[in-house]
């Protein structure tokens, strides 16, 4: 498993984060991934939508917005923050349990900093069921750059990461968010980039795969038509 703590015990980290995070903050590298959304429009599924910052940028986009998430802390914070948005459906559920509901049923999948919680290749596959043909898969999750080789660039990451807090927070991380999420991260473990390849070019054929700066590896796919 990618991590070693348990479902409840995720759960728990989660809910506890919900009530911490800032009112409005996209993760490292989102913009990026934000840049890659299809033009069509229809309904869009999040997985892992947290306090629903992405949620509601994608509600702008889509028609609809299905926005899950395994915690019910931060499933109950994005309804707070997002009530006005009605296009948006909020559900505290399991990916493997909602996906084999809903085979080609979404036209854009979105999941930021979630994956690493899973296994990768069960995730792939089952997103790529729940696509329509032509959907849209994209994924931002964490990456593991550890060793002397990836000394400079970590040294870069580094410093790019302080300059962002400085710009979105206007000073360092609160300090209680920084410290619940390294409580949670001591768990968790994550995947090299040609880990990430390789499981990718597995079971979605053609998709793009990407390191970032700041830790994260993406994946942009598009599902064939048959």
């Amino acid at each position: 498993m990618p991590t070693a703590a348990s479902a409840d015990q995720i759960r728990s980290d989660f809910d506890a984060i919900a009530r911490l995070m800032p009112e409005d903050r996209l993760g490292p590298h989102d913009a990026w991934l934000l840049k890659r959304l299809p033009a069509r429009r229809g309904t869009a599924l999040e997985i892992g939508c947290g306090v629903g910052h992405l949620a509601r940028r994608l509600a702008d986009k889509f028609d609809r917005v299905v926005a899950i998430d395994f915690s019910e802390g931060m499933i109950a914070e994005a309804k707070r923050r997002g009530s006005e948005r009605a296009q948006i459906e909020y559900a505290c559920a399991d990916m493997f349990e909602w996906l084999p509901r809903f085979r080609d049923r979404y036209d854009c999948i979105v999941t930021v900093g979630t994956l690493h919680h899973v296994d990768l290749t069960s995730a792939l596959r089952e997103m790529k069921r729940a696509l329509k043909p032509g959907g849209t898969l994209l994924v931002s999750d964490i990456l593991d750059r550890s060793g002397w080789r990836f000394l400079l660039i970590n040294g870069f990451a580094y410093v790019a990461a302080r300059v962002r807090e400085v710009v979105v927070f206007r000073g360092m991380t609160p300090w209680k968010l920084r410290k619940a999420y390294r409580r949670h991260g001591e768990t968790e473990s994550y995947l090299r980039l040609d880990e990430v390849e390789r499981v990718t070019r597995d079971e979605l054929p053609d998709a793009g795969v990407r390191g970032h700066l700041l830790w994260r590896y993406t994946i942009v796919w598009k599902k064939p038509y048959d």
